[in-house]
């Protein structure tokens, strides 16, 4: 049987999430799908988080425990397949390894970095984007294994009914949800000491996941900004800063035009100010 070895960074979050995609792309594949991760959180679940973001995508989280990469499971697996860059390099360093990074094989310009301890919110977004990347990566890992021609058109199972995703929805322009941001953003800086911040909070995040969803460039960047952002508003009902409003502000005008890797790392910059608004 070949086997497919997803390598994460706690093997709690991302690696058994990509373990169930993988598993439903290569359903009528002899291949087993597992995984392992380089941080030693053995005998750990999954992270709440990801195994509700998995369900929210009409999959049936599979029973997982965490467990470390060693060099005996590095040496055995016929394809090591590392969830972000990182990962990659901390394989080939402590085993002496060669391993696959999964953007690299979708051609994804930037990792999908771990969302650990962010909200549901965030997790549905990298969960998403990475089922992009499996679906882009899917040809180079069936060549990689050694199955068929490397034509995921040509065979990939249909979903079954039980594990299908759940309709998509209508693809939304994005220029009024960049109106309902900024509607939403001003009147919180207009009036803020009548705000409700749990629900202005909630409906914040509910339009930038509208936004997200709405992008269907994969050179469009703006989901990744969209799950920093969502990550550091949280669901707390604590007032934001004025400082953090104007933060908001700039950074919704950024959202309204596509982004490239650039202009992500510069809004993950001021993302990383927000605590000290």
């Amino acid at each position: 049987m070949t086997t497919l070895l997803v390598v994460g960074g706690a093997d709690t979050g991302r690696a058994p999430l990509v373990v169930a995609l993988l598993r439903q792309r290569l359903s009528a594949q002899a291949v087993t799908v597992e995984s392992a991760g380089v941080l030693g959180h053995d005998g750990d679940s999954w992270q709440p988080e990801a195994r509700l973001a998995l369900q929210h995508l009409g999959f049936t989280p599979h029973e997982h425990v965490a467990r470390s990469l060693t060099e005996e499971l590095a040496q055995s697996a016929d394809l090591l397949l590392t969830v972000d860059r990182g990962v990659a390099r901390a394989v080939e360093l402590r085993f002496g390894v060669e391993s696959a990074a999964l953007p690299d094989l979708a051609g994804a310009v930037r990792d999908v970095v771990d969302p650990f301890r962010m909200t549901l919110d965030s997790w549905l977004v990298y969960a998403r984007e990475l089922d992009q990347q499996i679906r882009a990566a899917l040809p180079k890992i069936r060549q990689a294994l050694g199955m068929a021609d490397g034509n995921a058109a040509a065979s990939e199972p249909a979903p079954s009914p039980a594990a299908a995703a759940p309709p998509a929805q209508p693809a939304l322009a994005a220029p009024p949800i960049i109106q309902r941001l900024r509607t939403l953003v001003s009147g919180i800086a207009g009036l803020p000491e009548v705000i409700d911040w749990a629900k202005a909070r909630a409906a914040i995040r509910e339009a930038l996941q509208l936004l997200a969803a709405a992008v269907s460039d994969p050179s469009d960047l703006r989901p990744g900004a969209v799950a920093m952002l969502i990550g550091v508003l949280g669901q707390e009902a604590t007032p934001l800063s004025p400082g953090q409003l104007a933060m908001l502000r700039e950074i919704v005008e950024q959202l309204a035009q596509p982004l490239d890797g650039m202009a992500v790392g510069q809004i993950a910059g001021q993302i990383g100010r927000w605590s000290q608004l």
